[in-house]
């Protein structure tokens, strides 16, 4: 148990939900397993616990998933410290991140679980390598990747601020940063050993970078009972069909960044009202070849289009956005595939770079624009062509830039509070 050596340390005053996802695969020894569940339990021993103070929760994974305490069980620091050290080693054979990090957001960040609304949620990601689903699940390595990326997703989108913490050299660094709030800088933490991960500079980091954040952040607050006549709530009285064009071409470089673009995707459907009679959401992906991942009438609510947006795969190849075009005009937003004559017709395109045949995709363009199409381009990395955005979309003001893929999520609210009307 910690010696209390650190009370001249910064310190969080501000009530939290704090939930830590702690590795415990063989990779780790059994003497660094200590000391990963002493950086834990003095991390904990810091702060002020109890049922009105900040509440502690944690769960472990290797092979398979091992609860191991919600927040309404233990009320005193005491108690929660205690329940710390009595989590066992498993030592399992594969590292199954996504299993822990689902049961952090269906189980213990579920309503009546202890977790509580007006209150910020953080999580702890501890890990000494990359996700790996061995024998257990029938994915292969990326596969197991992608799902961790995708639950990982879900907690950042209730709100909820995830620190991950790599210790040693087998660690991932685009998993830790897909896993991770952004920015990468503050919310991702590596360290080269466990002895490093428990000394007084790591912990004080953490415990410094997480006050800095949840002190300049207010806490959510319910929703109000009437409706505020707002632009931020435009989107959600907007009757429209939207279809996403996504990039998956092999300059995005990683599996993390396309994540990333699913994230900013299901971040926008989030705003909206999901439904036959109000807004119809649909997605396809492109590189050598356009691939529909769902029409406007497969999905009736936001919860089904946010979940099939996760699980999209990124495949790499050349951008064939010309192809993308003629899939959106013929498969997408069409009559014979449930869009509507009454409502916008809405395309939003991401891309990272310049389209393959530019030629066939000016045509293509004329033609959308022809149909009265409304069309945003979103532009993302270094090799983002302007000229072709300019091209893509109806107006200047629907053309978004963003350096890195990290950075697009911050375009959510300003897509959001845009007036989303026929050109």
């Amino acid at each position: 148990m910690a010696s209390g050596r650190y009370k001249r340390a910064p310190f969080c005053k501000t009530r939290i939900d704090l939930a830590f996802v702690i590795d415990s695969s063989r990779s780790i020894s059994r003497n660094d397993f200590e000391k990963q569940i002493q950086f834990v339990n003095d991390i904990v021993d810091f702060l002020d616990v109890g049922s009105d103070e900040t509440r502690v929760a944690a769960v472990s994974f290797s092979n398979h998933l091992f609860p191991q305490f919600g927040f309404n069980d233990y009320t005193t620091k005491t108690d929660v410290l205690g329940a710390i050290n009595g989590i066992k080693h498993s030592m399992g054979d594969a590292t199954r991140t996504y299993l822990a990090l689902e049961h952090t957001h269906q189980t213990l960040f579920a309503p009546g679980n202890g977790e509580r609304p007006d209150v910020v949620d953080v999580v702890v990601v501890l890990t000494d390598g990359a996700t790996n689903p061995g024998s257990y699940d029938r994915l292969s390595g990326s596969q197991g990747k992608q799902k961790t990326q995708n639950e990982a997703a879900k907690i950042k989108e209730r709100g909820a601020y995830i620190f991950a913490i790599g210790v040693g050299r087998g660690v991932d660094v685009n998993e830790l940063n897909g896993i991770s709030s952004d920015p990468d800088q503050r919310f991702t933490i590596q360290v080269s050993g466990f002895n490093e991960l428990n000394s007084d500079e790591v912990k004080q980091m953490l415990l410094k970078r997480a006050c800095v954040e949840i002190e300049t952040t207010p806490a959510p607050t319910p929703a109000p009972t009437t409706t505020p006549k707002q632009k931020t709530e435009d989107c959600k009285e907007l009757l429209a069909d939207i279809f996403f064009v996504l990039d998956q071409s092999s300059s995005i470089k990683t599996e993390a960044n396309f994540n990333k673009t699913l994230h900013f995707v299901t971040g926008v459907i989030d705003y909206l009202q999901v439904s036959p009679s109000e807004t119809q959401v649909g997605a396809l992906k492109f590189s050598d070849k356009p691939e529909m991942q769902f029409h406007l009438t497969d999905y009736t609510d936001k919860q089904e289009a946010a979940s099939a947006v996760s699980r999209i795969k990124w495949k790499g190849g050349n951008t064939y956005l010309d192809k993308a075009l003629r899939m959106l005009r013929t498969e997408g937003l069409n009559k014979a595939y449930g869009s509507r004559d009454d409502v916008p017709q809405i395309a939003v395109i991401i891309t990272d770079g310049v389209s393959t045949n530019p030629y066939e995709t000016k045509k293509e363009l004329a033609k959308l624009h022809s149909l009265n199409y409304l069309l945003f381009a979103i532009g993302v990395g270094p090799y983002r062509d302007p000229a072709e955005l300019a091209r893509i979309a109806n107006d200047p003001a629907n053309v978004f830039e963003v350096e890195r893929y990290k950075c697009l999520s911050r375009k959510e609210k300003t897509l959001k509070d845009m007036d989303m009307n026929t050109p």
